[in-house]
């Protein structure tokens, strides 16, 4: 290993010396090269933000010769950027120094930072459906607050589309800074050519499949008369995206000169009716390696025109680190979900599946059947689900340190039939799914195994989880609580486990559980009550190769035991560690290292092993 690195890193200095050597240049006879680049009086903004933006620099960066119209140039970008930022009366001069390099210093005199004074909106009638007040609020600037035309310019595209939200499907915005010198003062001056008020006119459809003109129908929130609004307009398409149905689609305003209304054309291209995905994944831990595979057949329009049919194949295959021991764990799902069940935008799915899971404790194998449906997501962030399903799980291979009263306990007697209700409720305040940084997220689960369902144990499961994230600049603080309630004869494979990438990182994957036996024959069982904390502080590192790389450093806490009750607030595990993101399409790819802080002693899951890793794909949270 020490020979790996060191080789890499004597071809990496040797690569270095190549490419300096390489993209030196040779100054033509005569050519004076450039030295040492000063600002002086520069003392209220960022030096280095300025002298990235120097031609001069870059021209030495790149081995260019000195140009005397390379430091005329710059006095006036660096007069410009000083106005921009509301110094109206600075004013730069340079100092040449020739020598055996040219020394260049650019000396400013900032002056006094001009003071927006006010802003002055003219054109807009007062029986306007937006009143002025609306629009000078998009200018993040008070009155008597330092002026920054930057500020300014990027609120300007936001004021012809506040009128247009608001029916003004024609209107125009120009705008002026009006800036005192002398005085240090600026006025913002808006012209608005508003137009008329438009409505929507008649909605034609182009390109909709037989079978789904209702469902396009029920999804389409522009109305012939109503106010024209853009985001009604852009809800409908998104509306008519999310069945998965249309490869394409355009919502378009044809919008005349003067003209109160806009008709819309709406069209749509249909997707391919078969659809074959492949893809997998890793995990690593300290106690082992998984792979994933999962495959997916598709065909759109079957056995109706408002359903899909779909076979799911997911293996896995979980490597012990320490003696090679295999768990292999497959899931096959075949079912049929249906558009617009009962209303519009309704959906609803039948599945029959069947699983083979290998654990520590067990291999539990069988079939179920679950019917759902699910409501659509009300204001782009509420959704609710109920369903019913009936499964039936038979046990082997069950660990020798399970002894007799446990297995009783745990009910792994041969076979069980679990039949269920469940609902869920998510509220759903993110910025973005992927990278999040700030907003919030709420999710309900509840679970009820009862004789009505057709099982034959009765139960109660219930798992709220709660997400907050808050943006400092390009950081963001992430935290979470998630915690599970089991009550009354709990089938084993409805147990709650903890640890893992995506939980408690202190330990691996499942280790946070209640155990049967001791030492190295251990093995984790699950608990009728969990509970996990976890805070996040992620940063930007840089970018390399074209990759983005981001940092986190964290900390968790938790336990998983036979009751709630049994779960002391302060007598958590907790652990606390560094991870490494790297941004890919398909999420950050991820590696975090944990330090456990307390209860690594004897007597607690993995007993001495005071570290953790953890290789996953996705945020934990």
């Amino acid at each position: 290993m020490q020979l790996s690195v060191r080789l890499a890193l004597g071809l990496t200095l040797v690569v270095g010396l190549i490419g300096c050597a390489g993209g030196a240049r040779v100054l033509p006879a005569g050519k004076q090269g450039i030295g040492s680049i000063d600002l002086e009086g520069a003392d209220t903004i960022d030096s280095d933000d300025l002298m990235s933006g120097l031609g001069l620099v870059y021209a030495r960066d790149t081995g260019q010769p000195f140009a005397r119209f390379l430091v005329a140039q710059d006095e006036r970008r660096i007069e410009s950027y000083y106005v921009r930022r509301g110094f109206f009366a600075a004013t730069v001069a340079s100092t040449v120094k020739r020598g055996p390099r040219t020394d260049v210093t650019y000396t400013i005199t900032e002056g006094p930072r001009a003071k927006l004074v006010r802003v002055e909106i003219e054109g807009l009638p007062e029986d306007a459906e937006v009143s002025a007040a609306q629009l000078r609020e998009l200018i993040p600037m008070e009155d008597g607050a330092p002026f920054d035309h930057e500020t300014y310019e990027l609120a300007q595209p936001l004021l012809p589309q506040r009128l247009h939200n608001y029916g003004y499907a024609h209107a125009k915005v120009t705008g002026v800074v009006l800036a005192n010198r002398e005085r240090a003062q600026a006025v913002i001056r808006l012209i608005v050519e508003l137009g008329p008020l438009v409505r929507f006119g008649k909605v034609g459809l182009i390109g909709v499949p037989p079978g789904l003109l209702g469902a396009v129908e029920s999804r389409i929130f522009v109305k012939e008369g109503d106010r024209y609004d853009p985001d009604r307009m852009e809800e409908t398409r998104a509306a008519l995206y999310e069945p998965g149905r249309f490869a394409l689609v355009r919502v378009e305003p044809q919008l005349e000169p003067g003209s109160p209304i806009a008709a819309v054309t709406i069209t749509v291209a249909e997707a391919a009716r078969h659809d074959l995905r492949l893809g997998g994944g890793v995990g690593l831990n300290p106690l082992a390696f998984e792979v994933r595979g999962r495959s997916r057949y598709a065909v759109a329009g079957w056995p109706i025109d408002l359903a899909s049919g779909h076979v799911d194949f997911e293996p896995a295959l979980v490597i012990q680190r320490a003696d090679r021991d295999l768990q292999p764990r497959v899931d096959i799902i075949a079912g049929i979900d249906q558009l617009d069940l009962i209303r519009p935008r309704y959906t609803g799915a039948i599945e029959a599946s069947f699983s083979y899971l290998a654990v520590e404790a067990y291999t539990s194998y069988g079939p179920r059947l679950r019917l759902s449906a699910r409501t659509p997501t009300y204001l782009r962030t509420i959704q609710a689900s109920v369903g019913w399903q009936l499964g039936l799980s038979k046990y082997f291979g069950i660990a020798p340190v399970v002894d007799d009263a446990l297995r009783e306990r745990l009910g792994l007697k041969g076979a069980d039939r679990v039949g269920a209700f469940d609902q869920s409720l998510v509220i759903d305040l993110r910025d973005d799914r992927v990278i999040t940084t700030r907003g919030g997220y709420l999710e309900l689960r509840a679970e009820e195994g009862t004789i009505a369902a057709g099982g034959a144990l009765s139960y109660f499961r219930f798992q709220p989880d709660l997400r907050g994230y808050y943006s400092l600049g390009p950081v963001t603080l992430a935290a979470r609580a998630r915690a599970g309630v089991l009550t009354g004869n709990v089938p084993v494979t409805r147990r709650f486990f903890g640890g893992g990438a995506n939980g408690y990182r202190g330990l691996p994957e499942r280790q946070l559980a209640p155990f049967a036996g001791a030492g190295s024959a251990a093995v984790p069982y699950g608990g009728a009550a969990l509970l996990d904390v976890s805070t996040e502080l992620r940063f930007p590192i840089g970018t390399f190769f074209d990759l983005q790389f981001l940092g986190a450093t964290f900390l968790d806490g938790g336990d998983v035991t036979e009751g709630w009750s049994n779960i002391e607030l302060g007598h958590l595990h907790w652990a606390t560690g560094l991870g490494l993101r790297v941004a890919t399409v398909v999420g950050a790819i991820r590696f975090d290292v944990a330090r456990r802080l307390t209860r690594a002693g004897a007597g607690e899951p993995r007993a001495g092993d005071n570290f953790a890793f953890h290789l996953s794909v996705g945020e934990a949270f």
